[in-house]
């Protein structure tokens, strides 16, 4: 199963002969969109640990590079066909010079997809493990990942990318849920699949630990479903705009 927001970003870039995916990470969303058809697809990112695991996956027609961009992007104008960025945005240092410059590197009329979180409060998966180790650990021990959820908004999204000087700018909700056993089974998917959790716990002592799943389930209760198993919406803002 593709990771939640590939096939929708897939879908708004279809037809384009060549991709950049900036803030690529391990190159998941790089290496689908190659698997889709796209003939040439260049992932740019700038940690070296996530590059060398989308390294290990890359098939034909994909180039994974360093490259920052919070920096001018390496490319020429009008390079690529589209251009896309899958939760990277909200961590970017200036979202509208970042998007400025994947317009820049797209061809005229070419499309510009990126997918962003939702609000934290669309996102218990999220948000309810974080308020848990707050509660019981302290704000600062839960001061991670300050960026999720930023530009989400829908409205927020939307003026960035016109700040940006892009046109056609459209704004799509994307709706998941996320389904699990219980609260340990939530934490432990947590630390499995996000690194920011995954260091929480690794400095938890047994009784913290206790602690932080006692409530962490006494704040998951709302999303419990009839068997007793967890359904906890995820919420993805995906927005796609034309380069001029």
């Amino acid at each position: 199963m593709p990771p939640f927001g590939v096939p929708e970003i897939i879908s708004a870039v279809g037809g384009a002969d060549s991709v950049l995916d900036a803030g690529c990470g391990s190159a998941r969303l790089t290496v689908a969109l190659a698997e889709a058809g796209v003939a040439e697809v260049v992932g740019i990112d700038t940690n070296l640990e996530q590059l060398a695991q989308g390294r290990a996956r890359v098939v034909p027609g994909v180039e994974l590079r360093v490259a920052d961009f919070d920096e001018p992007l390496p490319f020429a104008d009008g390079r690529f066909g589209a251009s896309v960025s899958r939760l990277a945005l909200m961590i970017a240092r200036d979202p509208v010079a970042t998007l400025r410059e994947l317009g820049r590197v797209t061809v005229s009329g070419g499309r510009v997809a990126t997918a962003l979180w939702g609000p934290a409060g669309s996102n218990p998966w999220f948000e309810l493990p974080r308020a848990a180790v707050a509660a019981v650990l302290g704000a600062e021990r839960a001061s991670y990942a300050r960026a999720f959820g930023r530009l989400g908004d829908p409205s927020e999204a939307t003026a960035v990318h016109r700040a940006a000087g892009l046109g056609d700018v459209r704004v799509e909700t994307l709706p998941e849920t996320l389904d699990v056993a219980d609260a340990g089974a939530l934490w432990a998917w947590m630390t499995r699949e996000n690194g920011h959790v995954r260091r929480v716990d690794a400095a938890l002592t047994a009784p913290e630990r206790a602690a932080v799943l006692e409530e962490l389930a006494r704040l998951v209760t709302e999303y419990r479903a009839a068997d007793g198993s967890l359904r906890l919406p995820r919420t993805m803002t995906l927005v796609t705009a034309a380069a001029r």
